[in-house]
């Protein structure tokens, strides 16, 4: 299938900003920024890549395009609010969350709130973690910064790299792509951070695995419409979710699975591995090797997802493993291995 970015079919509100895809220009209208389209491609601008070829940082950085809202135009969670399960009322039993269990914490992070902000800022067990969600390619990740470097904390650019939110450190102003985790341009550029995995899964099926979780609340301090999506309805599977390619460009596109399936993309140094959900779901347990290391990727039918587990029966510590869009996890690996 052709992963030619779309221009939406209805205006996105995100900070006020109306983005109707692709790079366009800001006008205003009635104190309203209107974020308008002037057209999109299907190749990032900058840089052209042999098939194959997995994308240089330079090329990264060459190949960031606007993605409409400025700098800390989608608001990161600095001093997120928790409650605890009993006292939720903002969440349905199917709507998304992304729970992270973390040195003996348990939390979930809805997604109707994460879609608004993309960032919390948030500390674990006393460790600073960046909760990170871009809504474009599907993709949750925690970051607790460089190994043995100084806590980092986060802002979005308002720019994105193949349609992916690239974040920046408020340490160092380093720009780091959210699905690779590497930064592309400053004083840490080349440098990986450590991820932390959460789980996608539904509200009921994470509050009835974990009963004690808390729960990030909706007292934000920032004045959004919370249990609304601008890009469609992940429990109703609509809109942008599932419905033609990105918005924005990418570097390389692949067409051996659908733009916006999902897929459990899994990292060892510069070895990655691509297996289909789907097909977890169906056989239950696939034996995966990546960079020499074998795991098993598991359906785990209390959390109603796939996960990830070392010989130990534990995630390996030295391995990233994540949900995402398959367009995503191509234009950033087009030379993974793919299981399907």
């Amino acid at each position: 299938m052709s992963l030619e970015p779309r221009t939406p079919s209805r205006r996105q509100f995100l900070k006020g900003a109306v983005v109707l895809g692709g790079v366009g220009t800001l006008a205003v209208a009635g104190g309203v920024a209107l974020w308008q389209s002037t057209g999109t491609s299907d190749s990032a601008p900058g840089a052209s890549l042999a098939p194959g070829d997995p994308p240089s940082l330079d090329a990264l950085a060459e190949a960031v395009t606007s993605g409409g809202p400025g700098k800390d135009g989608i608001p990161p969670i600095d001093r997120p609010q928790f409650v605890a399960a009993g006292r939720v009322d903002f969440l349905n039993d199917d709507e998304p969350v992304f729970g992270l269990t973390y040195r003996g914490e348990i939390r979930a992070y809805p997604q109707l709130v994460l879609v608004w902000h993309e960032i919390v800022n948030d500390t674990v067990g006393g460790q600073q973690i960046a909760v990170t969600y871009c809504p474009l390619t599907g993709t949750v990740i925690g970051f607790t910064g460089i190994p043995d470097g100084p806590a980092l904390t986060f802002g979005t650019t308002g720019d994105l790299v193949n349609s992916n939110l690239l974040m920046y450190d408020r340490q160092t102003d380093s720009q780091w792509p959210q699905l690779l985790g590497v930064a592309i341009r400053g004083p840490h550029k080349g440098q990986r951070l450590a991820s932390v995995p959460l789980v996608w899964t539904s509200w009921k099926a994470w509050r009835t695995t974990h009963p004690d979780t808390l729960v990030l609340s909706t007292e934000t301090g920032s004045l959004r419409r919370y249990g609304s999506d601008p890009y469609g309805s992940y429990p109703r599977r609509s809109g942008y979710y599932v419905e033609g390619g990105p918005f924005f460009p990418v570097l390389a596109t692949d067409d051996r699975f659908g733009a916006k399936d999902i897929v459990i993309g899994i990292r060892a140094g510069d070895a990655t591995v691509a297996v289909h959900r789907e097909l977890v779901r169906r056989e239950k347990s696939v034996p995966v090797t990546v960079g020499g290391t074998r795991l098993t990727a598991e359906w785990d039918e209390a959390l109603e997802t796939a996960r990830v587990t070392g010989a130990d029966n534990t995630a390996d510590g030295a391995v990233d493993v994540l949900d995402a869009m398959w367009f995503a996890w191509y234009a950033f690996h087009p030379d993974t291995e793919v299981l399907r």
